[in-house]
């Protein structure tokens, strides 16, 4: 009896302590949920909604191949009902805590995928400022131990069962409460507003929305808005790359975005010293950089230069002597599988981010 009522008061104790170091990092209000507190929420067919949209990209990560609609559509049931009869679960289209355990991934540093997007995704939507690039940087594992601080869990930085089931069980709460208020890490904790793009609605390049032989659908300032909200060191230099695109030819918002998921906009990796936007591999002519394993990169004086050595690249090899110019064309040649990247991530990350900062958002 002493035994098991030392128990109870132990586990009352660390539940107090955990909403006191919620409510002390939130600002007095608890949004993040507690291990105590975590259930799996259950998802079914024509529900919607940012858990719905991780789903997706756990699928996504699973080889199926899906739209990021964050609703759960015919071509989201198919996909799942498939993925519960390859793991032995009853084929009902319900994502509950029999599914959900199989459908997400542990995430570590150097992970990469799909799943690691649907994480910083989730992150994101709590309040972090995450480049969503499906990468498990050194910032990302930061972010997963912040989290998990001031939740209650095992601060190890491994997005674990625990950590995903708070995260969706935090995501799950704050819809049915239609709250954003959420983890206080920034000035910045709802979607910014800034001007206008242009060109929205239809391509001017003869190869698609994702052709990048197009005139600027992004503006300088907004591109300065994007690099100040990741704490790019390039920030300020939103004209340079505007004018760079119009120099040569290219969409601003696919240099921006090629910026992003090579070093997410300066921040980390060799770019951090070769002030290189694209990550560009040493030919002859230039200052490089070697790196221990993983080649020689081209080294920069500045941004700038940096900036538009990426454009001229993209102009003359890529578009006027390959005759590549949708992102689906460029990328497999750019950064390919046997460079340890992902294809199929990179593209994905490119579009969609074009997609969201053509509809006047930072993300989605």
């Amino acid at each position: 009896m002493k035994r098991q009522a030392l128990s109870r008061i132990e586990r009352a104790l660390l539940l107090l302590l955990a909403l006191i170091g919620v409510n002390l990092f939130t600002g007095g209000t608890a949004h993040a949920t507690s291990i105590t507190t975590a259930t799996w929420p259950v998802y079914t067919p024509g529900s919607s909604g940012k858990n719905v949209r991780a789903i997706q990209y756990l699928l996504k990560d699973q080889g199926y191949s899906l739209d990021l609609t964050s609703t759960y559509d015919q071509a989201t049931g198919i996909a799942l009902k498939n993925f519960q009869a390859k793991n032995n679960l009853r084929t009902d289209g319900i994502v509950g805590a029999l599914t959900w355990p199989k459908l997400i991934k542990a995430g570590k540093l150097r992970d990469q995928g799909y799943a690691i997007m649907a994480l910083q995704y989730l992150l994101n939507r709590a309040g972090f400022t995450l480049n969503d690039d499906g990468i498990f940087s050194p910032e990302t594992e930061k972010v997963v131990r912040k989290y998990q601080q001031h939740t209650g869990l095992n601060t190890d930085g491994v997005a674990g069962i625990r950590t995903w089931m708070s995260l969706l069980t935090t995501t799950a709460t704050q819809e049915k409460s239609n709250h954003i208020g959420q983890f206080r890490t920034s000035t910045t904790t709802s979607k910014p507003s800034h001007p206008s793009t242009t060109n929205k609605a239809s391509s001017s390049s003869l190869h698609g929305l994702y052709g990048l032989d197009q005139k600027p659908t992004i503006n300088a300032t907004f591109i300065n808005r994007v690099l100040a909200y990741y704490h790019s060191p390039a920030q300020g230099l939103g004209q340079t790359i505007y004018d760079n695109g119009v120099k040569y030819g290219i969409d601003p918002a696919f240099a921006l975005a090629f910026f992003g998921h090579e070093s997410s906009f300066g921040l980390y990796g060799i770019a951090v010293e070769t002030h290189s936007l694209g990550n560009i591999r040493c030919t002859a002519g230039y200052i490089c950089l070697a790196t221990e394993g993983n080649g020689s990169f081209r080294k920069y004086g500045s941004w700038s230069e940096g900036i538009e050595d990426w454009y001229r690249l993209i102009r003359e090899l890529y578009l006027d002597q390959n005759h590549l110019y949708t992102i689906t064309q460029i990328v497999p040649v750019y950064a390919p599988q046997a460079d340890h990247n992902n294809e199929h991530v990179y593209i994905e990350y490119i579009e969609e981010h074009i997609q969201i900062w053509r509809d006047d958002q930072i993300y989605a």
